[in-house]
């Protein structure tokens, strides 16, 4: 029951991947959430899931040679571009510059220098210090 009750409501909202206000001006996305309610756990994950996707996918699409580095700097760099966005990330030229030589030390260095790092506290630490570890 679950499965065609979900396609007759899927039929009857259709989808709308931006927010809009449905016709009593509640926010609403998808096929027809609220957005007034919180979302579950679940989705929420199933969001992130999507988001972190999309953060792979613009490195992919970018900068061709990311996935040669060692898997701490792709970690780094996946949730740097996560963090920021494409446009904001891709002004870190060089930190870029620097993995491009495979110098993860000024990488990291270039990474500590940044407004950036100085926003998000103990996440650039950590990130730091990742990035550092890539050389290992």
């Amino acid at each position: 029951m679950i499965d065609e009750l979900t396609d007759i409501i899927a039929k009857h909202e259709g989808l709308r991947l931006e927010m809009y206000h449905d016709t009593v001006g509640v926010p609403t996305i998808g096929y027809g959430h609220n957005l007034n309610e919180p979302i579950s756990e679940k989705a929420a994950y199933i969001i992130l899931q999507d988001d972190v996707s999309i953060a792979v996918k613009e490195l992919d699409d970018r900068m061709d040679w990311w996935r040669d580095l060692p898997e701490k700097a792709q970690i780094v760099l996946a949730s740097m571009v996560f963090n920021l966005g494409w446009p904001r990330f891709s002004r870190f030229k060089k930190m870029i510059s620097a993995l491009e030589d495979r110098d993860y030390s000024r990488a990291a260095a270039e990474m500590e220098d940044s407004l950036w790092y100085q926003q998000i506290k103990s996440r650039g630490v950590e990130l730091k210090q990742m990035m550092l570890e890539a050389n290992e």
